[in-house]
């Protein structure tokens, strides 16, 4: 699993694995690898970012124009607070 860095700072990055590590193996029961990474090096990153704000867009401001883009890719969406 690749997390987004939005700190610089290596104990906040450090402590966000660690939280992520162990809501995984509680909930799942499983291992995982987790790397934190900047979005500008991972491109992966910067797609899940687009996607979230054309969400983002639709809902809070009712412009639906770049999530038409995407629409069709989308298998399953409903709202978390109707």
């Amino acid at each position: 699993m690749i997390a987004s860095r939005r700190e610089t700072n290596k104990f906040l990055n450090e402590n966000f694995r660690n939280y992520l590590n162990a809501q995984v193996k509680n909930r799942h029961k499983v291992n995982i690898n987790i790397s934190i990474k900047s979005p500008s090096g991972e491109k992966v990153l910067q797609a899940v970012d687009f996607v979230s704000w054309t969400i983002f867009r639709k809902y809070e401001y009712g412009d639906d124009s770049y999530y038409n883009l995407i629409k069709n890719k989308i298998v399953e969406e409903n709202p978390l607070f109707p």
